[in-house]
């Protein structure tokens, strides 16, 4: 626990021997001083943390006594003080000062403009912003925010047909926001406004196909140009254990040939013990990759909005291909689903799937994975043996 009190320093006497009041901030056995513009002309007006013998003590005392309350609330409304060096903490409290009376809107903003956030997720986040704001209202000040307000937006997410995971989802992003503005020193530090409540729980989404469905997509005959790009997106994406579609427009082929190695966008900045994903490129996919690739080596033509050009063919006919062939559960991150569970399916180590998904280290089994390390041998054979098992697998006809 902290303690704070009002004290002089001997050794910072001014011109003239006056002095300065300073606060005297105790924490973690260390001492700092918050200096005051309290001063006093000599040492003998000052006694047991008060001004005396002064014509304006009383004052002078009010205004420190102001100051030693203030701190003293910051401190009370701290839930992770334990955490904080002194010298954290002195800065915490001198910052109090600095806090500005920010709306959730205003502060959303610079945090979109200052984070190196993709265009896609942007687009998602201005939509959470605006639900959380008609409940909240668009005048919210963030330092206003309090558990009251939690649970009622999360009652009115769910009379407005939010899923659990979607309300999660917003209410993390809010929690993001309110934390980004304590850092920037926008509003004190004090008790979590989500302090005792429970997040939803996410859906795990349910959309792994069975071999005999992905086999059925690999064979479909399709008319339309982007129905068949689709599906080849799709089929490239299984057979390369999982790839996400930005991964997939970033690899320079040319590079790679017959080799693939890269680092998942998704987690190049969470601690994993493999830092790439690396196996040989299974022929299958050599076929659909010589089929689109560019002469600069990728699938497509490098424009700024190739990203989400992709995502809208995909989401657009995805949904198509799936009721053509009576597919229920069809997106394209079946394709991820589903790689991943035939190859569990077929014995392969739970270490080696992570590896080639390019999952973060998982924290709960950090023993296993400080003692192992998959290799890019390993990948290949694992990719090699989902391939070869659809390979194997004719599909029924679609009427059946």
């Amino acid at each position: 626990m902290a303690n704070l009190n009002a004290v002089i320093v001997p050794a910072k006497v001014l011109k003239g021997g006056k002095h300065k009041i300073r606060i005297s901030v105790s924490h973690n056995s260390q001492t700092r001083y918050i200096v005051t513009d309290i001063i006093i002309d000599s040492e003998k007006e000052f006694k047991d943390g008060r001004i005396v013998k002064r014509p304006d003590s009383t004052i002078k005392n009010i205004k420190l006594s102001g100051l030693l309350n203030k701190y003293q609330e910051t401190l009370d409304n701290l839930n992770y003080i334990e955490c904080l060096t002194c010298v954290e903490l002195v800065e915490l409290l001198k910052n109090q000062k600095k806090y500005q009376h920010r709306t959730i809107r205003s502060i959303f903003d610079e945090y979109v403009s200052v984070k190196n956030i993709k265009q896609s997720s942007r687009e998602i986040y201005e939509r959470y912003v605006i639900s959380i704001l008609n409940y909240l209202g668009p005048k919210m000040l963030m330092e206003n925010l309090n558990y009251s307000y939690i649970i009622g937006l999360d009652k009115y997410l769910s009379e407005h047909k939010n899923s659990s995971t979607t309300i999660r989802n917003k209410q993390l992003f809010l929690m993001t926001l309110y934390h980004f503005a304590q850092k920037c020193m926008y509003i004190p530090f004090k008790t979590d406004p989500w302090f005792g409540y429970r997040l939803p729980e996410a859906n795990v989404r349910d959309a792994w196909l069975t071999l005999e469905e992905i086999a059925r997509i690999r064979d479909a005959q399709f008319k339309q140009r982007q129905r068949r790009l689709a599906r080849d997106l799709f089929m490239l994406s299984y057979y390369l254990g999982g790839i996400n579609i930005i991964d997939i427009l970033s690899i320079n082929f040319n590079v790679c040939r017959k080799h693939l190695c890269y680092v998942r966008t998704k987690t190049e900045r969470a601690a994993k013990v493999n830092k790439y994903v690396e196996f040989d490129i299974p022929d299958e996919a050599l076929e659909i990759i010589k089929r689109y690739k560019q002469p600069n080596g990728q699938l497509c033509p490098n424009s700024p909005q190739r990203e989400r050009y992709f995502h809208d063919i995909l989401d657009y006919n995805m949904r198509r291909i799936a009721v053509q062939l009576r597919i229920n559960r069809l997106v394209f991150y079946s394709a991820r689903k589903s790689f991943a569970q035939h190859a569990l399916d077929l014995g392969i180590e739970q270490c080696t799937i992570d590896f080639i998904l390019g999952h973060k280290l998982n924290k709960n089994n950090t023993s296993l994975y400080s003692y192992l390390r998959v290799t890019s041998e390993l990948a290949t054979d694992a990719v090699q043996k989902v391939c070869t098992s659809l390979k194997n697998c004719v599909p029924l006809p679609t009427n059946q």
